[in-house]
């Protein structure tokens, strides 16, 4: 009988990202991410969930819509890229524009020995280096945590596709024409419960380069 409930659910997550043109003086980043979560709460839930698109604080500040269940979401901004993740279970996202920094004295401070290990012998440094960063930074915004607390947060393997101390979650990176990287981390217990784990996106230049553990279905929206 255990075996017939098994494997009988889907995860659906949305990612919606535009690149903000900045016209609008008057409204700022997280305005823009407040109304994208309305706009897709609205669309994708709030007639099934009988959804109220006032945004509520759970704990550690994080945002969500209340309801018959409740709707998480998060955001994230870099440079003119503004995304936002949202499914009905914890979440975080983060997205970073590719540019040159000082990579070895981040990843000393914030990354574990073996990341730094990697890292200094990659042959894709900065694609390696905001992978891991994003990841990190995903995975302490589902739980409204701060930047200080990436040193002692997951650990992550890019060889072996493998993340530690990563119980009852999912990962998933993208690339967008070789400028952006975006993570996204969703808590999912019992996930072997689960059929398959579905990612709705709004557009064609989203490139999945890395998922743990294991790989979703990308469905265009």
């Amino acid at each position: 009988m255990e075996k017939t409930k098994r494997k009988d659910k889907i995860q659906t997550i949305y990612l919606k990202y535009i690149f903000s043109d900045n016209s609008n003086k008057t409204e700022n980043e997280s305005s823009k991410i407040e109304n994208i979560s309305k706009d897709m709460a609205s669309k994708y839930y709030s007639k099934s969930k009988n959804l109220n698109l006032i945004i509520e604080r759970g704990e550690n500040g994080k945002p969500y819509f209340a309801g018959e269940n409740e709707i998480f979401f998060n955001g994230t901004h870099s440079k003119d890229l503004i995304a936002v993740a949202m499914t009905d279970k914890l979440i975080g996202v983060d997205g970073e524009f590719l540019k040159k920094r000082n990579f070895f004295d981040i990843a000393q401070e914030y990354f574990s020995f073996n990341e730094y290990k990697l890292l200094k012998s990659s042959s894709k440094l900065e694609i390696d280096f905001y992978t891991l960063w994003t990841l990190k930074e995903a995975y302490i915004k589902t739980f409204g945590k701060k930047i200080f607390d990436i040193k002692d947060s997951i650990e992550i393997n890019l060889e072996e596709r493998a993340i530690y101390n990563a119980d009852d979650l999912f990962f998933a990176t993208f690339s967008i024409d070789n400028c952006y990287i975006i993570s996204v981390c969703c808590k999912i217990e019992n996930a072997e419960d689960y059929k398959d784990i579905i990612i709705k996106i709004n557009g064609f230049n989203l490139d999945l380069i890395f998922s743990y553990p294991e790989f979703p279905q990308i469905e265009l929206i």
